[in-house]
């Protein structure tokens, strides 16, 4: 790869002097080379007392971000000129014009001293002709060329990014939003992209201006190096997906570089658009969430035994050409039954498996591999009388109380509805209930269970523990144990 490396560019969630400041240091701190500060955001009063940031840490760029391109401040042209000159007086490295709206200020702005940001949030459904237009015009001089358009991964890999290779340098920064966002921000260096905004560092960030943003930490340490490996959550949705956080903490732990992103897959065609895709571009390793663990099994040219022993996968490995599949959300299973058992919480003789889906899939296999007998039981009854048959369990209501229930439904998750399933007339105060939902939204599944007394665990350690065995599985050894446990402490602390 070349020595080109993108400015990165600290979009800042900051509302006032105060916040701005301490944001700025961060920023400076984690990699950033720019600092934008998002003024629309901001009151009259802490906009008039923008020139305390000066002399500042870090370049900043003024943004003014109007309501029709996704904002808080002002549409009309002239009300946008008298707020933009007074930000052009101040010595910002940047100050960011609309396309639409601020145009005939660019000359008086370069005139004052300052670059220029051409910017255009363009919005959904926007023809590609105009889409091109834009990005084929020069940069404005000095500055830059900013055009930021939602799309999911086909649209940007198939119609977006294309559009670049025929570009001079300096090429337009060309971002986008919504399913495509991180993985565009990503690839900015083999796009020869010349800004990425980044998000402050995620420890003890106050938010986000933008959700695909990047951490810019990570950024900064993916570009520090050739060839580093780039890994996805996909799914659909993922936004929730605590897997990035662990896995950036593990490499950071073992000073190991690479790149984990979320990328929210609607379609089945979007699913198989990025198997296409990704390999080529630096992924090495996908985790597969729901719904599309079954066609991540189907779409392997290889399968492992855990794969096979669940009929499903949610981990994904490029390797010559072809596509492992595995699931560790079954050799994470394995590992917490074992421990529940070794410390006296089951008998490890029976459980009940609450779910149809890939969690309980897992969960059944496991229970297959520690020799435990398994009830599960669905909402379709026809459901449960296939998985029962698949996996050597029953399909009928538990006999008396159950020592063990495994909840392996999406219950819990925001959006979901209630629970379907007579969970509570099967529990008392000698059961054990597991959860695969972590830091649910609706904690419906544990306040059932301790209402009759029941110990109740999340999905948290679970989460850990397959997410440990993919980190294996990819860079060939696991995290350290103690770094595991210190990611179990920090997730479930105040839990």
């Amino acid at each position: 790869m070349s020595d080109f490396r993108p400015k990165l560019v600290v979009s800042l969630p900051a509302r006032t002097i105060a916040e701005a400041a301490r944001q700025v240091g961060a920023a400076r701190a984690a990699g950033g080379d720019l600092a934008e500060l998002r003024l629309d955001r901001w009151s009259p009063a802490e906009q008039e007392h923008v020139h305390q940031l000066f002399p500042s840490d870090l370049p900043l760029v003024a943004t003014l971000r109007s309501r029709a391109e996704g904002g808080s401040g002002p549409d009309a042209p002239g009300e946008r000129e008298s707020l933009l000159m007074n930000l052009a007086n101040e010595p910002f490295a940047f100050v960011d014009l609309e396309v639409a709206r601020d145009r005939r200020l660019e000359e008086r702005v370069t005139n004052l001293g300052r670059n220029i940001v051409r910017s255009s949030h363009l919005p959904e459904g926007i023809p590609m002709d105009e889409i091109r237009g834009r990005l084929s015009e020069p940069p404005p001089p000095p500055g830059i060329l900013k055009v930021v358009v939602p799309a999911t991964l086909s649209t940007a890999v198939g119609e977006l990014l294309p559009l670049l290779d025929h570009l001079p340098d300096p090429r337009p920064a060309l971002m986008t939003t919504g399913p495509s966002g991180a993985l565009v921000r990503a690839l900015a260096r083999e796009l020869r992209v010349p800004w990425v905004f980044c998000s402050l560092p995620e420890a003890g960030a106050p938010g986000t201006v933008e959700a695909s943003q990047i951490p810019v930490d990570r950024m900064a340490r993916f570009d520090s190096a050739d060839g580093a490996p780039l890994f996805a959550v996909v799914g659909h949705p993922v936004a929730h997906s605590l897997s990035p956080r662990i896995h950036h903490d593990w490499m950071a732990r073992e000073d190991r570089i690479g790149l984990y992103l979320p990328i929210d897959l609607s379609s089945p065609e979007e699913f198989r658009r990025a198997l296409e895709y990704l390999p080529a571009h630096g992924f090495l390793g996908l985790n597969v969430t729901h719904p599309w663990k079954h066609l991540a099994y189907e779409a392997a040219t290889l399968r492992s035994a855990d794969a096979i022993a669940s009929g499903i996968a949610n981990c994904l490995s490029f390797r010559d050409g072809g596509i492992l599949a595995d699931n560790t959300d079954l050799e994470a299973m394995v590992r917490r039954l074992t421990e529940l058992r070794e410390a006296g919480d089951w008998d490890g003789t029976a459980l009940t498996v609450l779910g149809g889906g890939g969690a309980a899939r897992a969960t059944l296999a496991a229970a297959q591999q520690i020799g435990s007998r398994a009830t599960v039981l669905t909402r379709r009854p026809s459901v449960a009388t296939t998985l029962a048959a698949e996996f050597d369990a029953r399909s009928a209501l538990p006999e008396g109380v159950s020592s063990l229930v495994v909840n392996a439904t999406s219950v819990g998750r925001a959006a979901n509805g209630p629970f379907e399933l007579p969970l509570g007339s099967f529990l008392s105060g000698e059961s054990y209930v597991l959860d695969w939902v972590y830091a649910p939204d609706d904690p419906q599944v544990g306040e059932l269970a301790r209402s009759v007394g029941a110990r109740y665990e999340d999905g948290r350690r679970l989460l850990v523990y397959q997410a440990a065995a993919t980190y294996r599985v990819w860079w060939g050894e696991p995290p350290e144990p103690e770094s595991v446990e210190t990611i179990v402490k920090e997730l479930t602390c105040g839990a």
